[in-house]
This record gives structure tokens, C-alpha cells and sequence, in this order.
């Protein structure tokens, strides 16, 4: 994970990742005036074709920085989850050129589960915007804690 202070380093547009075991949540956060906003689910292939896919989405949107969801445990400990997604994310930091933060995720699938199904979605459509909602909310809770 980048050594960059956070801080200093933030520039827009920055991409949030929601990092499943099945799915990977996508979310764009343009400029600090502007909530970030979820953009779509993809279904994961293999680790090496997500990988190329976060990179090339991190092109695709001229991205200055990548907010990755961490699984942490409910205390705060890492667990294997944690252990997999800082993996990944040091094998993404060798195919982007701009810095890859880690954020805590916890409850960020509830708080998003809770906000579809306040706007009255039927189970399949929570279940095709909830990553991506929950990563337009780990970008969200990563720009609060380092405005």
C-alpha cells in the first residue's frame, strides 16, 4: 500500500473498490464539492484478470488514486480476508502508476444493504447495487477521515 502520506496525496477523480470473494463494487469520487458515486458491479473471473480490470478502470476514469476496502475483523484485528486483500492490492500497485490506500470496510455492506432496501429494491437488485454502494462508502468514509 502506498507510502505516500494521504493527506498530501489526494487528487480527484479517486476509485473505490469493494473487493468480494464473488463480486468487485466500483465507485468514482470526481471532485471534493461532489459525493462519490457508485458505478457497477463486476462479477470476478480470475485474480489476474481483476487485477488488469481495477487497472484499467483506474485508466479508463484518469484516476489519481485507488481507495481499496479493507476486512477487518469487528475488533479491528486482520484476519485472512486481510491478509488476501493486501496481496492483492501490492499486485495492483505494480500495474497502476498512482497510489493504492487501504480503508477500513467494516459494516460498509450493512450500511449499504440498509440503504437499498430503505429505497424499497427487491432482494436482486440490492444484491446488483450493493458493492458498488458499499464502495461509493468505503471512498466516502477514506475522503472523511483524511479531508
Amino acid at each position: 500500500m502506498s507510502d505516500t502520506p494521504v493527506a498530501a496525496a489526494v487528487a480527484y477523480p479517486l476509485l473505490g473498490l469493494d473487493i468480494s470473494e464473488r463480486r468487485i463494487g466500483v465507485a468514482l469520487a470526481d471532485t471534493p464539492l461532489a459525493a462519490p458515486r457508485p458505478l457497477f458491479t463486476y462479477t470476478r473471473t480470475t485474480r489476474a484478470r481483476d487485477l488488469a480490470q481495477c487497472a484499467e478502470w483506474a485508466a479508463r476514469y484518469a484516476c489519481n488514486g485507488i481507495v481499496v476496502g479493507l476486512p477487518l475483523h469487528m475488533d479491528g484485528t486482520p484476519g485472512p480476508r486481510a491478509t488476501w486483500m493486501r496481496r492483492f492490492t501490492r499486485h495492483l500497485e505494480r500495474l497502476v502508476t498512482v497510489s493504492v490506500w487501504l480503508q477500513d470496510e467494516r459494516l460498509t455492506t450493512v450500511e449499504a444493504e440498509e440503504v437499498l432496501r430503505e429505497r424499497g429494491l427487491r432482494r436482486e437488485e440490492r444484491e446488483a447495487h450493493v458493492d458498488a454502494l458499499a464502495a461509493a462508502l468505503i471512498l466516502d468514509r477514506f475522503l472523511r477521515e483524511h479531508a
